[in-house]
């Protein structure tokens, strides 16, 4: 029988997978939105505009792995255990995240053979764009963000971003134990100010850290306080606190001209959070089946993020080619995308993903 604490844990991982369904919603959106063809139609995304979030989605991401890291790791992390976390880390993501590289090198092939549209459309640059050994070498090696190296797959962009959290984490670890959930907090702010006062060429992995530490802090204040939310209270404010971040982006309401909080991102960061902290302080009950797919889906949400790119750019070239445009090319496209790449991210994540997993838990 699973623990309470489990029980919690588990929601954030169907929170995660609702996450890498945000993004692919929103580069299926890319997409389509554009015309590649003269008499070429785009599509009308309708109700699906709403939940055009990718950016929040991987901010979301971020404040997920912030309080599941923390939850996982704080009791045991010690300066002799560090590096014992950080191989674990590492054989989390690199060992997948490097087949993906290899699986997007040879697509990019097919991609660049088959695909006559040229016009400077989101789905071009990741396919289309010239990539050296030292550009698939600095991705490769996470640290892309900051060399500029033009990525083989738009989502790249948040590797680097993410696994240089981690190196931070145990200085996040001791910020809370010293100064409690404030000190995650101050440290993720500090880092959105520093590159205001030192130059910095790349600022992304500061601007964000707010969800990564603020997701440290939640983590925090659910081990140390015996907090719940009634279900209906928490349901209503996640559904309240996605539709303001919803409404955000469709220009519905407007962020408050004021400094630190006019910025999209750092309001991204901070709902991201305040999803995070609703999800995990309240105890749903589903049906067993809908319960076991959100969780299978969010455990797969890794692979997902990874293959969801390559499978749009496949389905896009059959489409184009069959000169399927409008609505129709929009609605193929998204339920094709959602099934085919679940499909590459179970056979990912049994295959590459938990025999590394595996693999570094035996250092």
């Amino acid at each position: 029988m699973k623990s309470s604490n489990h029980i919690y844990i588990d929601q954030l991982t169907w929170l995660r997978g609702f996450a890498a369904f945000l993004v692919i919603i929103s580069h299926t959106i890319r997409a389509t939105e554009v015309a590649y063809f003269p008499g070429d139609a785009p599509a009308n995304h309708g109700i699906f505009s709403a939940f055009d979030l990718g950016t929040f989605g991987v901010l979301l991401f971020f404040a997920l792995s912030g309080c599941t890291l923390y939850i996982s790791n704080a009791a045991k992390l010690k300066l002799n255990t560090v590096k014992r976390f950080y191989i674990k880390r590492f054989f989390r993501i690199w060992p997948a995240f490097v087949v993906s590289i290899i699986f997007y090198l040879a697509f990019r092939l097919i991609f660049q053979s088959h695909y006559h549209y040229v016009g400077d459309h989101w789905i071009e640059g990741q396919f289309l764009d010239e990539v050296s050994i030292q550009d698939i070498l600095e991705q490769a090696f996470l640290i892309s963000n900051f060399t500029f190296a033009p990525l083989v797959n738009n989502a790249y962009w948040s590797l680097p971003v993410e696994f240089q959290y981690y190196l931070i984490f145990p200085v996040l670890v001791l910020s809370a134990r010293i100064a409690g959930v404030a000190g995650p907090v101050f440290i993720g702010i500090f880092l959105y100010f520093l590159p205001k006062i030192v130059p910095i060429d790349s600022t992304r992995v500061f601007v964000l850290a707010l969800s990564f530490c603020g997701g440290v802090s939640v983590g925090y204040f659910y081990l140390k306080y015996q907090f719940r939310l009634n279900k209906y209270i928490g349901l209503l404010l996640l559904l309240s606190g996605f539709a303001l971040v919803s409404f955000e982006e469709l220009k519905w309401v407007s962020l408050p001209d004021v400094i630190f909080i006019s910025n999209v991102w750092n309001f991204y960061s901070v709902m991201a959070v305040v999803l995070v902290f609703i999800m995990l302080h309240t105890s749903f009950t589903l049906n067993s089946k809908v319960s076991a797919f959100l969780q299978h889906y969010g455990e797969i949400s890794y692979s997902t993020y990874l293959y969801h790119n390559l499978v749009i750019g496949a389905l896009m070239l059959i489409l184009l080619n069959y000169s399927i445009e409008g609505d129709a090319r929009f609605y193929i496209l998204l339920v094709g995308t959602l099934l085919l790449t679940q499909l590459l991210a179970m056979y990912s994540h049994k295959y590459v993903e938990v025999p590394s997993q595996r693999y570094g838990r035996k250092f």
